[in-house]
């Protein structure tokens, strides 16, 4: 079965092959990343219906309407094999490929995969080098095991949505789905971690990440600062709740970010920015008395930025060493000449209008990289790793277990 991956032989993760039951987000995040670094990945789908996220559009990249943009940018590069697990002799076969793959990674509900005998300790008895990931919205234990996980789910129970959103709006979700993407990326980590463990000692593990855990890190400082002080963080839109100023401002035609990390900044902001008569009040010279003075700071600054331009404003911050930068659209990132010279988005195979970002930066080049319909390998993968023949195959085809 030859690589997905041209050049993958020059990539970190070359040799290593992955059998991966995730959809949606988090998991297909976590293998994209994988597939980057050289990796082949076996993807397998439910037939007829494939990965939820095939149909979430539009935009789709196909006139046919069968392939999302929110599919293509997470799934490049990856076989494509139909397969019903919950058929014993589709199980069957999974173990079977499970022989051949140094990781599996999986996004089911809790007792999924050992009800179907996937589970680490059944296919460590077949690959005693197998590196298995589970990815689940709270983790295998515990009241809130079989909740459903979604992003937005996950948000909420963990207190994230509670600081997120204008100061005095109501609690909202990311714009993107960051908590499914920091979840994937863990989970990557620890996979090439164990990884290196197992091939030096020839003795796989069992990964267990969630949603919930990977929230509950990225609040590490508003943890520490709770537990602490006994405050109920609160939400303060672009703003810093312990340093002022520092976030966004309005401008004549657009919105701007600067503001101050140390106390040697604020005189040249106010200088710079035409208000010096903040100056004049000693509590604003350093950061705490700034903080008690918060309503009154960013009013100040504020109705001081919004006579400037976005561009001259940013120009007069940077020439003063200060921090700027417009807040821009996504289609002005986009269409930057640095975020291509940097080489973070490409074109994909067959797709000329359709960009797709790089997770681990320049590697595989995901120009050569094909999108793949539902099912596409299946054949080529059952044939030439878990040793199907073709009349089994048709066999296979007629009872829809493939």
């Amino acid at each position: 079965m030859s690589s997905h991956n041209e050049a993958s032989h020059e990539l970190p993760l070359a040799n290593v092959r992955v059998l991966d039951f995730t959809r949606i987000l988090s998991g297909p995040y976590c293998t994209q990343f994988l597939s980057e670094l050289g990796a082949d990945i076996i993807k397998i789908e439910r037939p007829t219906v494939g990965d939820d996220t095939r149909s979430w559009g539009p935009p789709f990249i196909d006139d046919d309407e069968v392939i999302s943009a929110y599919f293509a940018a997470l799934n490049r590069g990856k076989f494509s094999v139909t397969l019903d697990f919950t058929d014993e002799r589709g199980a069957a076969i999974v173990r079977s490929l499970a022989a051949k793959c140094d990781v599996v990674v999986e996004n089911f509900r809790p007792g999924v995969a050992q009800r179907h005998g996937m589970n680490h300790a059944r296919l460590a008895e077949i690959n005693p080098a197998i590196v298995t990931c589970s990815i689940s919205g709270f983790g295998s234990i515990g009241p809130y095991a079989y909740y459903p996980g979604t992003e937005i789910v996950v948000e909420g129970m963990s207190g994230l949505m509670s600081v997120t959103g204008s100061r005095n709006g109501e609690p909202v979700r990311f714009g993107v789905a960051m908590t499914d993407i920091t979840t994937g990326l863990t989970a990557a980590a620890q996979i090439i971690a164990a990884l290196s463990i197992a091939r030096s000692t020839g003795v796989g593990t069992h990964i267990d990440t969630s949603l919930y855990a990977t929230a509950i890190a990225a609040l590490g400082t508003l943890v520490a600062s709770t537990s602490v002080s006994g405050d109920v963080p609160e939400r303060w839109g672009s703003h810093h709740p312990s340093i002022v100023p520092y976030g966004g401002f309005p401008t004549a035609d657009g919105d701007v970010i600067t503001g101050t990390v140390n106390d040697r900044m604020w005189p040249t902001l106010c200088r710079a920015i035409g208000v010096a008569h903040l100056l004049e009040d000693p509590e604003l010279a350093s950061n705490s008395g700034r903080v008690r003075q918060r309503d009154r700071v960013e009013k100040a600054i504020a109705e001081a930025t919004v006579g400037f331009t976005t561009d001259g404003l940013v120009r007069i911050l940077l020439d003063a060493g200060l921090l700027a930068a417009p807040i821009r659209s996504v289609s002005e990132m986009v269409h930057d000449s640095a975020t291509r010279e940097l080489g973070l988005l490409t074109n994909t195979a067959g797709y000329p209008n359709l960009l797709t970002t790089r997770l681990t930066g320049p590697g595989v080049d995901a120009g050569t990289q094909q999108i793949p319909s539902l099912g596409v390998d299946t054949a080529t993968v059952l044939t030439e790793l878990a040793g199907i023949d073709s009349a089994t195959l048709d066999a296979l085809r007629d009872a829809a277990v493939v």
